[in-house]
């Protein structure tokens, strides 16, 4: 990682065959997935799986602490059979709500990745058009690790979203 940089610089700076320098430009893909339509639209579609996700989370939880306390209030009066038997159904119910979340979880983890990966192509590809259009040779993501400044006319992500959200409404 070190060297990748040095060598980018090094390309950037060296004129091409033809004359002329490289052309590069930077898109800030965090920031066009919060402001385009589809962006919105993704995390939209996302955050209405995971609140009915909690619903059912919540009732299972409900059932599970109703049953706690049930169980509660009722050891002094049931038999050490019935005891065990409600125990048993209490730590069924507390594995299965257990389950539950980390099903939740893996499930909002996979259709956000879904989601968003349809959103990302669909930046590409409109990332790739305006870097034809404005001469790119190459096109950066601009992030704290990658790039550390560029000069704004470089960066290319109003003109990202303006795009996208166009070629949203289109459709």
């Amino acid at each position: 990682m070190k060297f990748v940089l040095p060598c980018l610089l090094l390309l950037v700076c060296m004129p091409t065959a033809y004359g002329e320098g490289l052309q590069v430009g930077v898109v800030d893909t965090q920031e066009v997935l919060n402001l385009s339509i589809v962006g919105k639209a993704a995390k939209s579609t996302v955050e209405a799986e995971m609140k009915k996700g909690q619903a059912k989370l919540e009732q299972l939880k409900g059932d599970f602490e109703k049953s706690s306390a049930d169980l509660s209030k009722q050891t002094t009066i049931l038999s050490e059979s019935a005891l065990e038997d409600r125990k048993e159904v209490l730590a069924k119910k507390r594995v299965e709500y257990e389950r539950a979340a980390v099903d939740l979880r893996e499930g909002i983890m996979r259709k956000n990745d879904v989601e968003l990966g349809k959103v990302v192509k669909e930046i590409q590809a409109v990332v790739a058009d305006v870097a034809d259009e404005k001469g790119f040779t190459f096109v950066l993501e601009r992030d704290r690790q990658t790039v550390v400044y560029a000069n704004e006319e470089l960066n290319i992500t109003a003109e990202v979203v303006k795009v996208l959200d166009k070629r949203k409404v289109a459709l």
